[in-house]
C-alpha cells in the first residue's frame, strides 16, 4: 500500500514538473511576439520624421539612371570620425542600392585622389572647375551624390547627423542641378528616434527584439547607423516608377538655406 502511493506521489510530482516545463516554453516562445506591448511605442510612437530636407518638383529625374556616390566626409578628422565614416559609408551605398531608385556607383577615395587631386570633397568646397567633366567621363553617369557627416557621436546617447545632396547633371542645366537635399540629425536620447529606431529594427527581423533593443541597437553605432541611413534614403525614396516620393509631407518647413552650399557650381530647381 505504501508503495503505491509513493508511486502515485512520484508520478504527480513529473506530472507536476512537465506542466511547469510547458508553462515556461510557452512564456519563452511569447517573448518576442510581447515586444511591442512592453514597448508600446515602436506601434504607437512619436516616431521621428526627417523634416529638414527638400525634393525639387517632388519626383526623380527619368533620365537620371545611375548615381556616382562620392566618399563621406566628416565634420572632423577624429578617430571616431574616420571609424564613423568607414562604417556608415556602406550602409549608405547598400541602402541607396536597395532603393532601386538608380544604379549607385561608389568613388572610392583612391580614384577620387586621381580624378580631382583630393580623396574626397565637402558640399561647402570649391569644386575644380573641371569637377563635374572628370567624374561623369570617368563613370557615364547623369548624377552626383554628396553625404557629410555634421555629428558622431558613438556613445549612448548616440548621436548622427546627415548633410547629404543629389545633383542631377544634365546639358540643359549647364554643370548640374541639386534635386535633393537633406539635413537631419538622429539622437538617440529622443523617444522619437528610440520608437523609429526599434521599429525598423524590429522590421529588418531581429531574433529577439527586445533583448537586441536593450543591449545592442541603442548602444551600437552599426545598428543605429544602418537604421539612419535607411530613414535618410527613405526620404527620396519613390513610391513607384514615375511617381513621387515616399514619406513627403506637404505641412514641412523646407530645406534651410546653406549659402556657398555647393558654391557656384551647381544650381537649385
Amino acid at each position: 500500500m505504501k508503495l503505491k502511493q509513493a508511486r502515485g506521489v512520484t508520478v504527480v510530482s513529473q506530472a507536476i514538473g512537465q506542466a511547469a516545463l510547458m508553462l515556461t516554453l510557452a512564456a519563452g516562445l511569447t517573448g518576442c511576439k510581447t515586444a511591442s506591448i512592453k514597448n508600446p511605442g515602436t506601434v504607437i510612437g512619436p516616431f521621428h520624421k526627417p523634416a529638414n530636407y527638400n525634393l525639387a518638383n517632388g519626383v526623380m529625374p527619368v533620365e537620371m539612371r545611375r548615381v556616382a556616390l562620392l566618399p563621406l566626409t566628416s565634420a572632423m578628422n577624429t578617430v571616431e570620425h574616420q571609424s564613423g565614416r568607414q562604417i556608415l559609408q556602406k550602409f549608405m551605398q547598400a541602402e541607396i542600392a536597395k532603393s532601386g531608385l538608380f544604379e549607385v556607383v561608389f568613388v572610392p577615395v583612391s580614384t577620387m585622389e586621381q580624378l580631382t587631386g583630393r580623396p574626397a570633397w565637402r558640399m561647402i568646397d570649391e569644386l575644380p572647375v573641371d569637377f563635374i567633366e572628370q567624374i561623369t567621363h570617368e563613370y557615364d553617369c547623369q548624377g552626383v551624390l554628396f553625404s557629410h557627416l555634421t555629428v558622431y557621436q558613438p556613445y549612448p546617447p548616440l548621436n548622427i547627423g546627415w548633410r547629404m545632396g543629389l545633383v542631377h547633371l544634365s546639358p540643359e542645366s549647364n554643370n548640374g542641378s541639386v534635386v535633393w537635399e537633406i539635413d537631419d540629425v538622429f539622437n538617440a536620447g529622443q523617444k522619437s528616434v528610440i520608437n523609429s529606431a526599434r521599429r525598423n529594427a524590429i522590421k529588418n527581423g531581429l531574433s529577439d527584439p527586445e533583448l537586441d533593443m536593450e543591449l545592442g541597437l541603442l548602444n551600437s553605432p552599426r545598428r543605429f547607423g544602418r537604421y539612419t541611413a535607411e530613414a535618410v534614403v527613405a526620404t527620396m525614396s519613390r513610391l513607384s516608377p514615375g511617381g513621387t516620393f515616399a514619406g513627403i509631407d506637404g505641412n514641412r518647413r523646407k530645406l534651410r538655406a546653406q549659402g556657398g552650399f555647393f558654391k557656384r557650381l551647381f544650381t537649385r530647381q
